[in-house]
């Protein structure tokens, strides 16, 4: 697994077609994209310094590179957005720090956070990338979200095979607790994905096509991405590795984990 700190060669904005209302809106996204690389960083940088004393290599060294990925990812948001006018973005790092505190060993942290932030959460990401990226029509944004897609897939990928490499060494006090991790990333995933995106369709609040051409996925179009990201994907692949995936779902909002 490589990665770079390089940012990619981007096209010029293309925002003749669109008013100021329209770009007001889609510019506000980018420093929300910038906050949830950062937020992305700082995780992998926990869990590499966490594998450290719960995982061979290479799978240290593999987070660390991906690392250098969100960071880069972050810088291309903000520079994306100052091309668009967007305001500077906000990082508040107070919920990466509570999720951190309630991981205080290696093994446990190192555990819920391949399963729930990478395994789980970069599955998830790349799919509304790359349902942001199919929907977008300006060409310095499809470029941003092509360039983040890719790395969300192999970050993916590298989530759940570091996670099965390490769940063959687990005890069964380990498993249990992975279960009813997954099932609490579930729900987290959902209330920060999904719900918000359902409010929006209940309040019948207008969406321009135009957002969906600069990078804002129509609601409808956000919660398709997630539940199918959930039902054909990650729910497979946690039973494949030996958790129970349909009960993980079902059970998302019964699951308490303890600290």
């Amino acid at each position: 697994m490589r990665a770079t700190t390089a940012p990619p060669d981007l096209p010029p904005a293309t925002l003749g077609p669109y008013t100021d209302a329209q770009l007001r809106f889609a510019r506000a996204a980018w420093p929300l994209r910038a906050a949830q690389e950062l937020r992305s960083a700082r995780i992998f940088r926990a869990l590499a310094k966490a594998a450290r004393a719960a995982m061979p290599e290479p799978w240290p060294s593999h987070f660390e590179e991906a690392v250098r990925d969100e960071i880069r990812h972050a810088r291309l948001c903000v520079t994306v957005g100052e091309r668009m006018g967007a305001d500077k973005p906000r990082y508040d790092l107070r919920p990466v720090q509570a999720r951190l505190a309630a991981l205080p060993d290696a093994v446990s942290r190192t555990a819920s956070l391949l399963l729930v932030e990478v395994a789980i959460g970069e599955t998830i990401s790349t799919c509304l990338f790359r349902a942001g990226r199919r929907a977008a029509r300006e060409h310095l944004t499809r470029a941003a979200l092509g360039s983040i897609l890719g790395d969300e897939a192999r970050h993916q990928r590298l989530g759940w095979n570091a996670f099965a490499t390490l769940w063959a060494t687990l005890e069964e006090v380990g498993r249990v607790r992975a279960q009813k991790e997954a099932s609490r990333g579930l729900a987290a995933c959902e209330r920060q994905t999904a719900q918000p995106a359902m409010r929006w369709l209940q309040q019948r609040l207008p969406f321009d096509p135009a957002y969906a051409a600069l990078g804002v996925l129509h609601p409808e179009e956000r919660i398709e991405a997630f539940y199918s990201a959930v039902e054909r994907l990650v729910v497979p692949r946690l039973t494949r590795l030996g958790l129970d995936g349909d009960a993980a779902w079902k059970e998302r909002y019964r699951t308490v984990v303890a600290p």
